[in-house]
């Protein structure tokens, strides 16, 4: 079997670039699913779940990567077999069946990442990590303004302690909601009680 006859073009026609797309999104479809079930979906869900500009600019930009490389390589092909006949693909059908595919997807990465933050359980895998490095970072960050008269080897052993214990404490909803008054209050109190236990 020919790479044409494999992925759908007759050898003595030109690719459809609507085809060529719609193989693309599907690839990329298959690598987000890959991402998820290989434990690496953290930041697909946190960028979801934030949905500003940015964030949805880099899931567009992860989507549309694979079905721009397919469409960029069969529009090279066509440029080269120019004497092919035109594609019979029905270019119509092909920008709703990609539309279509683009649309599912987006739906299945916001539904994913709405799930992963109402989730009770405390944070782990990536999302600890992403959290513990961002902790750390302001952490630090703090204490050194604060000209204390404490090393930097001490702030960085109660910074460790600190954003560690606050992970152990930290669960997905917790992480992907913006607080109320109370619920303020008591993450107050419990970074007070943290920090009063890291600086023993």
């Amino acid at each position: 079997m020919t790479m044409e006859e494999a992925i759908g073009h007759p050898a003595a026609q030109k690719w459809s670039l609507w085809r060529s797309a719609n193989i693309g999104v599907s690839v990329s479809a298959v690598a987000l699913l890959l991402q998820v079930a290989n434990g690496r979906g953290f930041e697909l869900a946190n960028y979801a779940h934030t949905r500003s500009a940015e964030t949805i600019s880099a899931l567009g930009g992860q989507v549309l990567a694979a079905p721009l490389l397919f469409v960029m390589i069969a529009a090279i092909r066509n440029v080269f077999k120019r004497a092919q006949a035109k594609s019979n693909a029905s270019g119509i059908r092909g920008a709703i069946t990609f539309a279509a595919l683009f649309v599912t997807i987006f739906v299945g990465l916001f539904t994913y990442g709405e799930f992963v933050f109402s989730r009770d359980e405390a944070i782990g895998g990536e999302a600890r990590k992403s959290f513990i490095a961002d902790t750390q970072f302001a952490c630090v960050q703090k204490q050194a303004s604060l000209n204390q008269a404490i090393t930097q080897q001490q702030i960085q052993t109660y910074c460790t302690c600190f954003t560690e214990k606050m992970a152990d404490t930290t669960t997905y909803k917790q992480l992907g909601t913006e607080l109320a008054a109370k619920a303020l209050a008591d993450l107050q109190q419990k970074v007070g009680a943290i920090s009063n236990l890291c600086r023993q």
